[in-house]
């Protein structure tokens, strides 16, 4: 493999350049993943394949205004379904090959490896959209108004949590009537969620690594960047095993953390991180009007074809697009061949959350017993 990553002094990132390596992680970039709980690699994937997923996604786009328009003006029966069909398949899932091998067979993947060792299969990924809007009234899933949510809407979380099983309740002039807190409180929920794992003694999905790969420019802020909590994950390890120590559940509906938020505009608030969190990170947050404590993220700068190891424990959202363009990323939750097939949530990797990941263990040893 013929690989270097040279500092380009721009978030901690690192650029893909050519030459002979045996190991493909400096220990500069080691100590920046431990410190910050991210990684970004510069032109990790090659053009070639950025542009041909960027042109199915906007093929697919094409067909979808297409199929609109077979309704509206030829009130087409199959169009609906068509057109149901392609928005999941521009929206949801990309399990088309030209997306899984923005991954598969790349630098990035070796980089991965690397780190984690033997992966389980990559067969898709998550096409992520997000396009240009401006502050609304939409309730979003913390149970707040998007336009009273600061730091470009950024509202943080962590992947593997039930997100109800309908849409965030949209008012805030009234709670949710009996039916509609039922309906909203079903499994799985919106995200294929399950509240808890009773064999883990945990309350979260878990998976080893989130893997994102730019595929629109994100060289400036306000863009719709990626928000990571930087330093989060290690914050989370801490309330894991202190969760741990006090018995678990680990998670939600665990000590020290209450999922459901009642004190949210609209009464019934997710917390996506706990409160604890919150309270670490206050010396740079906003602080919203009702003492709500809003930290501020890391957005990162990305172009296409840049790519960002992230831990699995730290906490993360899109924020809102404030350009012209919209915001396309393709995410991969990788986990290691090692995790037991089926087993969708590992406490053992919460509280330890270099567990996983065999090729910084002895890094972090190096770090903590220094």
């Amino acid at each position: 493999m013929l690989l270097e990553w040279r500092s380009c002094n721009c978030q901690d990132s690192w650029l893909f350049e050519t030459t002979d390596m045996t190991n493909l992680l400096s220990t500069e970039q080691k100590q920046s993943l431990y410190r910050d709980g991210f990684l970004i690699l510069r032109g990790a994937v090659p053009e070639a394949r950025v542009m041909a997923a960027r042109r199915t996604i906007f093929a697919g786009l094409g067909k979808l205004r297409q199929s609109a328009f077979g309704i509206a003006r030829y009130k087409e029966a199959d169009a609906l379904e068509h057109l149901t069909k392609t928005a999941m398949a521009t929206a949801g899932a990309g399990e088309d090959p030209v997306f899984v091998d923005l991954f598969n067979g790349t630098a990035l993947e070796s980089i991965v490896e690397e780190l984690i060792g033997e992966v389980k299969p990559i067969r898709g990924c998550q096409l992520a959209s997000t396009f240009p809007t401006e502050p609304s009234e939409t309730i979003n899933e913390a149970g707040y108004a998007d336009r009273d949510t600061p730091l470009h809407g950024w509202i943080g979380h962590l992947d593997g949590l039930w997100n109800g099983a309908t849409r965030a309740h949209q008012r805030t002039d009234r709670p949710m009537s009996p039916e509609e807190w039922n309906a909203w409180d079903q499994e799985p929920s919106t995200n294929g969620c399950v509240k808890c794992f009773p064999e883990q003694n945990a309350n979260i999905a878990s998976f080893t690594a989130l893997v994102g790969v730019a595929l629109s420019d994100q060289t400036v802020s306000g863009v719709g960047n990626l928000g990571l909590l930087k330093g989060g994950h290690l914050e989370m390890e801490k309330f894991f095993r202190w969760q741990r120590d006090q018995g678990g559940p680990l998670g939600p509906d665990g000590p020290g953390w209450e999922r459901v938020d009642r004190r949210a505009p609209n009464g019934a608030g997710l917390r996506h991180y706990p409160d604890a969190l919150r309270e670490a990170f206050r010396a740079d947050a906003e602080i919203g009007p009702d003492g709500t404590i809003w930290p501020k993220p890391t957005l990162l700068e990305m172009a296409p074809g840049d790519a960002a190891i992230v831990m699995h424990t730290t906490p993360h959202s899109a924020t809102r697009v404030e350009g012209s363009d919209p915001r396309l990323m393709a995410y991969f939750r990788v986990t290691t061949a090692s995790r037991g097939e089926g087993q969708r949530a590992k406490a053992e990797a919460l509280c330890d959350i270099w567990h996983e990941w065999p090729g910084m263990q002895d890094f972090v040893r190096g770090i903590e017993n220094a």
